[in-house]
């Protein structure tokens, strides 16, 4: 099961697949590039996942088939990926960020 931190981390994922317009360039630029801390395949796994970028989301069982992985492994995959970003020190940096969107928006 997920930790909190990487919860928050996949709630803020989500809702930027959806409309990343409504964060701003600045969020926008500081997500990529705490994104593409990790591998390459990992960021662009997250991407995908996601939506993020101008990207459609893809669903799990895609990735996992396109990656010659089962759906289970692709899940802990994205989850050992958002744990590692959700742990670093720059998510933590432009976490407050992301607050302030939420209470903006709504």
């Amino acid at each position: 099961t997920m930790d909190d931190l990487s919860k928050e981390l996949q709630d803020f994922l989500i809702s930027m697949g959806k409309d990343e317009k409504r964060f701003g360039e600045r969020l926008t630029g500081y997500t990529r590039q705490i994104i593409n801390m990790l591998y390459s395949t990992d960021a662009q796994i997250l991407e995908e996942y996601y939506g993020l970028f101008g990207q459609e989301p893809h669903w799990l069982d895609d990735l996992a088939h396109r990656y010659k992985v089962s759906p289970e492994i692709m899940q802990q995959g994205i989850e050992a990926c958002l744990r590692k970003i959700a742990v670093s020190p720059e998510w933590q940096q432009i976490k407050p960020l992301t607050k302030l969107k939420a209470i903006r928006i709504k």
